[in-house]
């Protein structure tokens, strides 16, 4: 027994001095794919606007599978596989087809189509992803109700018909409570997972159908901020927070406008978003940075003199 006790002793001590010869775990992403044209297929990273590559494959006409395996130490967050185009879509000059997913620390397998990467995407294993993508397709049924509903709302208000106003205004209302509830409990039931927090950022105001939809989008400016959360630093690692902001943004716009209208409202959003960004520095210089190289390319020097000047990080 005493001889046992120093030869645990011993394995002990030595895991402890050399801990570098316990391998890491390398976690793999492998997908199926039908109908995949030949040509490159690129894995990298997401943060915000911006495609980080880490990997790629050739791979030929018809090719089933292609895995990739994540560096070590790799972050959480948005990983894509850009899987190319096909010859057509090369001379129209067409966007690739890409299979956006969630990594935090597990294997994944999934099985696509080139034609309906995400229409016909099947989930073989990852907790993440299986919790990100039952989210989308419920969540995408809800906002198109919310939207068709919307519309009516609109529609029966430039017809004064007052009483199809009342009806429509309560369920317009009311699908937007369930959508709500709806995005709340679905991030509470991912609570842990890394999707949990993306889910969460996914809320919108609540906005009443009895006003009007000038009122309404005054309603959408005040309020945007308050349902969501910009306090994670993780989320630099994903389209949430610029998806978030551009959405806000769009909101100051009008094709009506003139450019010196146009930079005023900016200025007014801007002066929104960096109030409302303050709860982490890391991710208040992020967004910073992506509306700076947004106005840089919408040439929009004013925008950019105007932030430099006021919000120094």
């Amino acid at each position: 027994m005493t001889n046992l006790k120093q030869l645990t002793f011993i394995t002990v001590a030595i895991v402890a001095l050399f801990p570098q010869i316990i391998p890491a775990q390398n976690f793999s992403v492998e997908v199926q794919i039908q109908n995949q044209p030949s040509g490159i297929v690129v894995f990298g990273s997401v943060r915000g606007d911006d495609f980080i590559p880490v990997d790629s494959i050739q791979v030929g006409e018809s090719t089933a599978r292609v895995k990739f395996v994540f560096p070590e130490n790799s972050h959480a967050g948005i990983y894509r596989i850009i899987l190319g185009k096909t010859s057509y879509e090369k001379i129209m000059n067409k966007p690739p087809h890409q299979l956006d997913f969630i990594f935090d620390n597990e294997n994944m397998a999934f099985e696509t189509d080139f034609d309906a990467t995400e229409e016909k995407l099947k989930i073989k294993q990852s907790k993440e992803n299986t919790a990100w993508y039952d989210f989308r397709v419920k969540d995408k049924e809800l906002m198109e109700k919310v939207s068709i509903i919307e519309s009516e709302v609109d529609k029966s208000r430039k017809n004064s018909d007052s009483v199809k106003i009342n009806d429509l205004a309560n369920q317009y209302n009311q699908l937007q409570m369930e959508r709500d509830m709806f995005v709340v409990k679905s991030s509470q039931k991912s609570r842990g997972l890394f999707v949990s927090q993306v889910i969460k950022n996914q809320r919108l105001p609540m906005l009443d159908g009895y006003l009007s939809p000038e009122e309404r989008l005054i309603v959408f400016k005040s309020d945007y901020f308050k349902v969501l959360d910009f306090s994670s630093p993780g989320l630099i690692n994903s389209q949430v927070y610029t998806d978030n902001i551009f959405n806000y943004l769009i909101r100051y716009n009008s094709p009506f406008l003139t450019q010196k209208q146009r930079e005023t409202e900016y200025i007014k959003a801007v002066d929104s978003i960096m109030t409302n960004v303050k709860q982490n520095n890391e991710v208040r210089e992020f967004v910073k940075d992506y509306l700076l190289h947004g106005f840089e390319v919408l040439k929009m020097d004013i925008l950019i003199s105007y932030m430099n000047k006021k919000y120094p990080l």
